[in-house]
């Protein structure tokens, strides 16, 4: 579509270009721009990172690597050619790629693209704050990886291939973005062509259905394990998940480990603290609103009077969090600290 501006009395058609005659570079000015500028293609997106390739073969990266408000991946795939070549295959072979990615790999990915770029930031503070989580919840992140094709236009075969993909419920859009004239100043036509903006209520029916469909997937392979402790001759039978989890913290604490080393197996992001010695949950809450900025829900961390944990001056509490991996996280921690005499195993009963 071209674009028009007014110049007195008529309306004059901006001149049409591409980005090969304003040699415009596909990774070395396109991507910065629309990085730069990510809200022009997506309002609600957070750059993780730029050539994203921590896999095996480093030819395959992803343009740029996004996650959004709802914690799902994003996968942005750019192109300057007239038809896209055949970056919609790329896409889903790199949405497959991620599909799996932790929240703990994000923060390392997003770490890499702070350093390379020279940015004095914390990675995990920065994802964090726009998702408006207090803390890490891996049950959350990424669940679903959305793809944003964007070309200078699409050929017939990716336009066919992209509507097929929407009506079995995968979450791709193509956004054309062609360069326009006007003597020396270039402006960018940017618009997303599928699916259609009027479509949109249609679009998100059809993936709420679909998200519901795999929701019901994952509840159905929940895991709902039991554990039973025995520490230092002490038996704790049929615990679940978080007894298991914040019990094993408590006689970390007791025997004098501190919650740095403890965060070695955990990640920070399971913990927060204040530099004073709380009593109560309501002491500790008010400490913790008045000293910090990231947003806490008490109703995410060990947070009651008996569940505080006290080191060396300061008060800590743990994250209540946890899914799949709380046996290998209290077997590790139990082998590296045998001073705890303590083991750890599932009650299959």
């Amino acid at each position: 579509m071209a674009i028009y501006k007014l110049q007195e009395d008529r309306i004059i058609e901006l001149v049409q270009t591409t980005f090969s005659n304003e040699q415009i570079d596909e990774a070395r000015d396109l991507q910065k721009f629309i990085i730069n500028s990510i809200e022009a293609i997506d309002k609600d997106l957070f750059v993780i990172s730029s050539e994203f390739g921590d896999w095996e073969d480093s030819r395959r990266r992803i343009d740029i690597l996004c996650v959004d408000k709802d914690a799902n991946l994003v996968v942005v795939e750019l192109k300057r050619t007239e038809d896209g070549g055949h970056m919609e295959l790329q896409s889903i072979r790199y949405a497959s790629m991620v599909a799996n990615m932790t929240f703990d790999k994000a923060v390392k990915a997003h770490t890499k693209y702070l350093k390379k770029n020279e940015i004095d930031k914390d990675a995990e503070e920065e994802i964090l704050a726009f998702l408006g989580w207090s803390e890490n919840i891996e049950d959350e992140f990424a669940n679903d990886v959305r793809i944003i094709l964007v070309s200078a236009d699409f050929s017939i075969e990716i336009t066919t291939s992209v509507l097929w993909l929407i009506e079995r419920g995968i979450d791709i859009k193509c956004i054309r973005i062609k360069p326009q004239k006007d003597g020396e100043n270039i402006y960018f036509d940017i618009q997303q062509l599928i699916p259609l903006p009027e479509t949109a209520d249609y679009q998100v029916k059809l993936r709420e259905k679909v998200a519901e469909q795999r929701q019901a997937r994952r509840e159905s392979q929940r895991d709902y394990s039991k554990f039973n402790l025995n520490i230092n001759g002490t038996e704790y039978l049929n615990l679940n998940k978080r007894a298991t989890m914040i019990l094993t913290m408590q006689k970390c604490i007791e025997k004098g480990i501190s919650p740095e080393d403890l965060m070695e197996f955990t990640g920070t992001g399971r913990w927060i603290s204040v530099d004073k010695i709380c009593q109560t949950k309501d002491e500790f809450e008010t400490a913790y609103r008045l000293t910090n900025k990231r947003k806490y829900d008490g109703s995410r961390w060990f947070n009651s009077d008996d569940e505080l944990l006290v080191y060396k001056g300061k008060t800590y509490v743990f994250s209540n969090q946890h899914g799949k991996g709380t046996y290998k996280l209290v077997n590790d921690i139990f082998k590296k600290y045998p001073e705890l005499n303590a083991t750890v195993e599932k009650n299959e009963g």
